[in-house]
């Protein structure tokens, strides 16, 4: 009985301790500097710095919008990029602080975003798209884009929740020796985007997988949606054959309510000319 006692007393004492630590975890935010490689055949002429943002999932954000807006209003991006799951499913749209988060966002930098698999369940998910795109925000949804920046242009190809590929006409538009970007939540695909939108060589900006939310030293992230336990794609740079693929670990919870040594995320990609 003794040792029973004992072992109850320690299970709920390491609960709550773990417990009190998600608590915390969920309102830092930790920011990640990327330098990469220009997969341009050309290399364009000047950097290009990208904030990718991901899996806000409002209401369920604790880390303070002051703080993110601030972080990305000091590092100055040429552009913004918002990879689904803004809203949580649950969220009352009619309530959100999803609107002027996003016009805070605009703001800031040129600022586009997909769609994820919460704002696609979600029950009034017509309402969310109207406000995407009632706002300076770009929405894309299988499209394709020729934008300019700092001088130079560059291709952003924006996927819908669980789409792999753009039409034919779509890739048409856009010239295969620019510099690419994909905005797509899904960071597991990566294998079906490397197909089916050649002959682009390209980088990937995802979210989605949460960083495998409970994340232990030398092994990673535990559990992932749709990757399942000891998930691949959570967080980082990855070279998938000639393209890249570059994960956020978002920066709120869906319904599993903590983190444990995996702190909120706002990711800074700098595409260097070296």
């Amino acid at each position: 009985m003794k040792i029973f006692k004992t072992i109850t007393v320690a299970s709920l004492l390491l609960g709550s301790a773990l417990f009190l630590e998600g608590y915390r975890e969920n309102r830092q935010l930790d920011k990640s500097y990327y330098e990469i490689n220009s997969l341009n055949a050309t290399k364009q002429k000047e950097d290009i710095k990208i904030a990718h943002i991901s899996d806000t999932q409002f209401p369920r954000l604790r880390v303070e919008k002051n703080k993110i807006l601030n972080a990305l209003t000091n590092e100055k991006p040429d552009l913004i990029f918002f990879t689904g799951d803004t809203i949580d499913r649950t969220e009352d749209i009619t309530k959100s602080e999803f609107p002027l988060f996003l016009k805070k966002l605009t703001e800031i930098a040129p600022t586009y975003v997909v769609s994820g698999n919460h704002e696609t369940s979600h029950p009034d998910y017509k309402k969310w798209l109207a406000i995407v795109k009632q706002s300076n925000a770009t929405y894309l949804e299988n499209e394709a884009l020729e934008v300019k920046v700092n001088n130079q242009m560059v291709n952003i190809i924006g996927l819908k929740e669980s789409s792999t590929s753009i039409s034919t006409s779509e890739k048409d538009k856009l010239n295969p020796k620019l510099e690419t970007f994909v905005l797509a939540h899904h960071p597991e695909k990566i294998d079906e985007y490397s197909k089916e939108l050649a002959p682009f060589n390209f980088t990937v900006f995802s979210g989605h997988a949460h960083g495998g939310q409970i994340v232990l030293p030398l092994v990673g992230g535990v559990l992932s949606p749709n990757q399942g336990f000891l998930p691949e794609y959570t967080d980082g740079v990855y070279q998938y054959e000639k393209n890249q693929l570059i994960v956020s670990r978002g920066l709120a919870n869906s319904s599993f309510p903590s983190r444990i040594n995996n702190y909120p995320h706002l990711i800074f990609a700098t595409f260097s000319t070296k």
